[in-house]
């Protein structure tokens, strides 16, 4: 079995990152995971990236976290991939992972995405040969105006089922729920912000992805297995 990180931040770009870049890509490279996806936060969420004026410089900022894991994970010998965790401010507050882009559609296709509809969005993201997954569907933080707002029809490839950092399981059940309803494919990912929290939600597959390219689509294919490892129960 070969295993995938799809969701995990970095302190360079993240501002509720607490473990650097290359600190993360040692722990998964010490967990014996195949690879790595670095979902920072994008300029409509949690990131440094918000704090400049022009659009290129903000991007600039945006990709030092993965810039700096993939650099570490080139000379380690663990493939990292480029994502974005996109919340959706103009409407919800809801959180979407964007997986399968390169860096460098940030400077032009996707040049003022923070102001798109999510269903532009995800149209635009599919048009460059990514994919869509609807992350913690269900979580309750203040960012978000109505926790577990559904969005049916809305073209997204697959719903992250298993998120480590939902506070509460009945968040993930919930999600399963929605997956099954909309006949979507699962994922699971850490929501890593330290390294302690690295590998605790993750995908397997049976067969190893040649590339990122096919990464996605075993993931919006369905072949994506799910491994999780639940919080304990507090003792009454």
């Amino acid at each position: 079995m070969y295993s995938y990180e799809l969701h995990l931040h970095t302190a360079e770009t993240s501002r509720c990152g607490k473990a650097s870049a290359r600190d993360m890509v040692k722990a998964y490279l010490d967990r014996g995971f195949s690879g790595i996806v670095i979902t920072d936060h994008f300029i409509n969420g949690n990131s440094y990236a918000n704090e400049p004026q022009g659009w290129k410089e903000k991007m600039d900022v945006y990709l030092r976290g993965y810039c700096a894991a993939k650099e570490a994970g080139d000379e380690a010998g663990l493939p990292v991939y480029f994502g974005v965790e996109y919340t959706h401010m103009g409407g919800n507050g809801e959180d979407y992972l964007l997986l399968g882009l390169k860096p460098e559609h940030l400077y032009n296709e996707l040049e003022n995405c923070d102001r798109w509809s999510i269903e532009y969005l995800c149209n635009a993201v599919h048009v460059l040969g990514g994919i869509v997954i609807r992350a913690h569907p269900y979580r309750e933080a203040g960012y978000i105006a109505h926790p577990g707002i559904e969005r049916p029809g809305l073209n997204v490839d697959a719903i992250e089922v298993f998120n480590a950092g939902n506070g509460k399981e009945i968040y993930n059940l919930k999600a399963q729920e929605l997956a099954l309803r909309e006949g979507k494919p699962w994922t699971a990912g850490s929501d890593a912000h330290r390294v302690e929290e690295a590998g605790k939600a993750f995908v397997m597959f049976d067969e190893k992805p040649k590339d990122y390219g096919e990464l996605c689509e075993f993931i919006r294919l369905g072949k994506a297995k799910i491994a999780y490892q639940p919080k304990p129960v507090p003792a009454e």
